[in-house]
């Protein structure tokens, strides 16, 4: 059997995203590519992938330049303008005054640097107005937001997380966020959002700061305080992330069980990874359930001295909502919970993915190329676990900026991609 070149096999294995015979349409421009846009950002996760497939068949590839620098601006204004924006001060509603649908409390006029709130509460109770007389430094814009659902869990369900999303999405159309500049903080229950917030969304915020909460821990007795591990999604994903935890010893509220166990397998992955994982643990006794003696601000002054690394050449990533399907610079269209993933931008233009942990193979993903993980002036190659699976010229297109562009990120949008 005769042997086909490298690159027309990764061609033939859908690898190479690059020119295509008959490829003459100009990119759109105009009307038309606001309506591509808006298109787009209305468009189920289906629809979008055809969108994207569809772009690729009809326009030629972008050359890089002027030209696409103004297109991203282009893309990154339409997604911009596209959605509500926060102002004013107070207490508000996002979604419906009425019903009283998304509670909110903005405090601060908008500035660079963007801190959210997360109150404490459990079962019926909890509070936006909580926080708002103990947090606040004046430097910052704050949010605090209400639980839509008062339940123990009450920031991770019933749509609670993507309302808090929402309500940063709107606040960087503000124009005055710094995308590198965003964290997030809280107490009690708030203690558990901020941790799990966080770990969730750690290409997101620059910094967590959580007090008198901890991340869900997997039990093996809880009456006697002993624990197997942490929930899902958290752990691995503060590679990147700063990250302030205080307790109390002697709390009963929240017992310091989760967070002793949290911080000492932290402790482990900073062995493993002496790079990563840049975190403090205050650990106090006799202050029970309340504040640090010192207030909030000092250790969130802490947490702030650190913006975003929004393109890190290194991360890990551990999955745990399926609707999170970009992370920094890998876009996975099906991520997979017990995956901890590896992204490593090496020198010679090589990327490496690696599974660090895995019960599936990691499939139908995206590599996300730019600056500064890869010259794109040259070859770039990219190895999995170890194996090159594409080596080549990288195209850019414009069914990458809008794949990215939904992020409303100028840091997290790329223009070049190689499917895998």
């Amino acid at each position: 059997m005769t042997k086909l070149a490298p690159l027309v096999v990764l061609a033939l294995a859908g690898l190479l995203v690059g020119p295509v015979s008959g490829q003459t349409e100009k990119v759109p421009q105009g009307k038309e590519l606001r309506a591509l846009v808006q298109r787009y950002l209305e468009a189920d996760e289906a629809e979008r992938r055809q969108i994207r497939d569809d772009c690729d068949r009809r326009y030629a590839v972008l050359d890089r330049g002027e030209g696409l620098e103004k297109l991203r601006a282009e893309v990154l204004d339409l997604v911009m303008k596209s959605g509500p924006k926060l102002k004013g001060a107070g207490n508000q509603y996002f979604y419906d005054k009425k019903t009283k649908k998304g509670r909110f409390i903005l405090k601060g006029r908008p500035k660079d640097t963007l801190f959210v709130a997360l109150h404490g509460g459990g079962i019926g109770v909890g509070d936006a107005g909580n926080l708002t007389g103990s947090m606040g430094n004046p430097d910052w814009w704050w949010i605090f937001p209400e639980v839509l659902e008062k339940t123990e869990k009450g920031w991770t369900t019933s749509g609670t997380e993507e309302f808090v999303l929402e309500l940063i999405e709107a606040a960087k159309r503000s124009g005055k966020v710094d995308p590198n500049r965003i964290y997030v903080t809280g107490h009690s229950m708030g203690g558990y959002g901020s941790w799990t917030f966080g770990a969730h969304h750690a290409d997101l915020f620059a910094g967590v700061a959580a007090y008198a909460g901890a991340p869900s821990p997997i039990w093996i007795d809880e009456k006697a305080g002993t624990i197997e591990a942490i929930e899902l999604g958290i752990l691995p994903n503060y590679y990147n992330l700063r990250l302030h935890v205080y307790q109390s010893l002697d709390d009963l509220n929240v017992p310091c069980y989760a967070n002793e166990f949290a911080t000492k397998q932290l402790a482990l992955l900073k062995g493993e990874y002496p790079e990563g994982f840049d975190y403090r643990y205050d650990r106090v006794d006799g202050r029970g359930h309340a504040a640090p003696a010192e207030g909030y601000l000092p250790s969130q002054k802490w947490v702030a001295e650190r913006p975003r690394d929004p393109r890190p050449k290194s991360f890990l990533w551990q999955p745990s909502l399926k609707w999170k399907k970009q992370f920094f610079w890998l876009y996975w269209n099906d991520p997979q919970p017990y995956s901890i993933i590896r992204g490593k931008a090496l020198e010679g233009n090589v990327i490496a993915i690696d599974q660090i942990e895995s019960r599936v193979e990691i499939a139908d993903f995206s590599v996300l190329l730019g600056a500064p993980l890869v010259d794109l002036d040259h070859e770039v190659t990219i190895k999995i676990d170890g194996e090159v699976k594409f080596k080549g010229m990288v195209a850019a297109r414009l069914s990458t900026l809008l794949l990215t562009a939904v992020r409303n990120d100028p840091y997290l949008l790329f223009d070049s991609r190689v499917d895998l």
